[in-house]
């Protein structure tokens, strides 16, 4: 009976969770192919793969071998690892629905998928139908997962943190060893969605383990029976893990490549100093969002001023007050002990694992655990991710508040009063209005042209990319290849061979360059009049060895036809 009272009410969170999604993400769920939720950039990135990936299906190519970028040398993707459940998941959604529709449907799934595994672990620590939904809508809705569904859709699938934690909490109240499997089956599923999202699932499942081993239980009173039980349970979660490995590794190093995961270590180590940008201060956890209308203008320029090189999606590590201040009735008065510690256990781990390299403290400079880490994992810079961990403990806790509340009210008939919490909560996450879509098609004018004529090369300015703008400008390059179908000369995959040759293509007006051009089968060009300038280069018209054919988008992009090779 308890088990069946259990589903209607995870289902309607789940429910709950889908419209919510769809309210702080409107109007993209009435524009699901031509918009995305937040700016371009890692989104249309994401977008351009999905494409490459069903059009190689589509028309007998290989999936991960693209030679429709950086033409015509090829993207260069043997340096690139990519992960096993994006190619599982988005290449069949995006043949079906195409790949704008395939990416959106994962960014809007990350919310409900999210909220129900919360939901069901907050069941398993003993909290109320109630207090479960508020722990599942909170880590739901957290900035932070609202800001990671703004570009990095793979990533807003934080459910499989309280997935992994339902997994282990069932076999440490009495359920069988399988849940161990399960659990490692989780964390393999991890490696197949983001390489660091399972690093960080590593120290989750650790952190769980030492707490379970040093609370005593009722299934294990004595120590040395809870030492045997967590190394019998510490091999069942490696054997739920293994068979996840092999295929993990034989797309992060092909055979026949260089070695994705080496290349990726040796082409971006990332050093101290940019793990002290992408990491956390202790006060980001204390502080409001930066984005929600109703804080002051003060507090919004101070965290500006105190971003350390970072941006808002890595620091929206907020907390929120309802949240504190429902973890701390928890810890005062919350039992069993339990589920407190675990808490308590996750905000700790991952607290520490969050923070800078260099730790200032009371006028010193301590080194933190980044240190030692980046000599094992020397491609991750983002440490803040770690924040996860303390965003779930900070949930669950909240929870558990909620529920000693509950209590409390419940007795004194006034139950009616634990719809404040939601509605703080609702305050405190809110970044509405404005809307935070994006509108990608239709395409810009010059693509439409371009699609109407004969094959040959397209290569698209600023070609060269040195900044942050850049990037995300060359990934609208690769987006927009789904209308127009030529090869592509960017794209390439840093310190590919044209990624190397793209520096000799620069400015387009210089001597020799359209020789070049020509040489290499490039027959179309783009420049993009108001990046290229930024850039610091000229914009000329008249070009030798160059056609030029006219403006497109509102004079904004100047296209050329490469001489002798004809204009179609």
């Amino acid at each position: 009976m308890r088990e069946r009272g259990r589903l209607p009410v995870a289902l309607l969170v789940t429910v709950a969770a889908t419209i919510l999604a769809c309210v702080v993400t409107f109007p993209l769920v009435l524009h699901l192919g031509s918009a995305i939720y937040g700016t371009p950039g890692d989104s249309t990135g994401a977008i351009a793969t999905f494409w490459w990936w069903s059009y190689a299906i589509q028309h007998g190519k290989p999936l991960l071998d693209n030679t429709m970028w950086g033409a015509p040398f090829g993207a260069g993707w043997s340096q690139v690892p990519f992960a096993v459940l994006p190619l599982l998941v988005f290449t069949p959604l995006s043949l079906a629905f195409g790949p704008t529709v395939a990416y959106n449907l994962g960014v809007l799934s990350s919310f409900p998928l999210t909220a129900l595994f919360t939901y069901l672990l907050a069941r398993r620590l003993q909290l109320s139908p109630l207090a479960a939904s508020f722990s599942a809508i909170a880590f739901a809705f957290t900035p932070y997962h609202q800001e990671k569904a703004t570009g990095h859709m793979v990533q807003a699938h934080m459910e499989l943190f309280p997935a992994l934690l339902l997994f282990l909490v069932r076999w440490w109240q009495g359920g069988s060893r399988w849940n161990l499997v399960a659990a490692g089956a989780v964390v393999g599923l991890g490696v197949w969605t983001d390489y660091q999202f399972a690093f960080i699932m590593v120290f989750l499942t650790a952190a769980f383990f030492i707490v379970s081993l040093v609370l005593p239980g009722a299934r294990y009173p004595s120590f040395t029976g809870r030492v045997r039980a967590h190394a019998a349970g510490a091999l069942a979660t490696l054997a739920g893990l293994l068979p996840f490995l092999p295929p993990a590794v034989l797309l992060a190093h092909r055979p026949g490549s260089s070695g994705s995961l080496a290349s990726a270590a040796t082409l971006f180590p990332r050093t101290l100093g940019d793990i002290d940008i992408y990491s956390v201060r202790p006060w980001e956890y204390l502080m409001p969002w930066s984005v929600n209308p109703l804080v002051p203008q003060a507090i919004r320029q101070f965290q500006a001023q105190h971003l350390h090189g970072s941006n808002g999606v890595e620091q929206a590590q907020v907390l929120g007050y309802s949240v504190m201040l429902l973890g701390l009735l928890a810890v005062l008065f919350f039992r069993p002990r339990f589920p407190v510690v675990l808490g308590l256990a996750m905000i700790f781990t991952g607290g520490l694992l969050a923070l800078p390299a260099h730790v200032h403290f009371l006028g010193s400079t301590l080194p933190g655990p980044a240190v030692l880490l980046n000599h094992v994992v020397p491609f991750i810079r983002v440490y803040a991710r770690f924040g996860i961990l303390v965003m779930l403990g900070a949930t669950l806790l909240a929870g558990l508040g909620f529920a000693v509340a509950q209590g409390w009210v419940d007795a004194r008939g006034l139950a009616w009063l634990m719809v404040v919490p939601f509605i703080l909560l609702a305050l405190e996450f809110n970044r509405l209005p404005p809307t935070y879509t994006t509108t990608l098609f239709p395409a810009p004018d010059e693509y439409g042209w371009l699609s109407h004529q004969p094959p040959g090369i397209l290569i698209e300015y600023p070609v060269v990319v040195t900044t942050n703008a850049q990037e995300v400008a060359g990934r609208q390059y690769t987006l927009y290849q789904q209308v127009h179908l030529h090869p592509l000369f960017n794209g390439a995959a840093p310190g590919s061979p044209a990624d190397v040759v793209a520096a000799t293509l620069d400015p387009f007006y210089a001597p020799g360059v359209a020789a070049r051009l020509q040489a290499l089968g490039i027959r179309y060009v783009f420049v993009h009049r108001n990046d290229y300038e930024s850039a610091g280069y000229g914009l000329p018209r008249a070009v030798e060895g160059l056609e030029y054919i006219g403006s497109y988008d509102n004079g904004g992009v100047d296209a050329f036809v490469v001489s002798g090779t004809g204009s179609g």
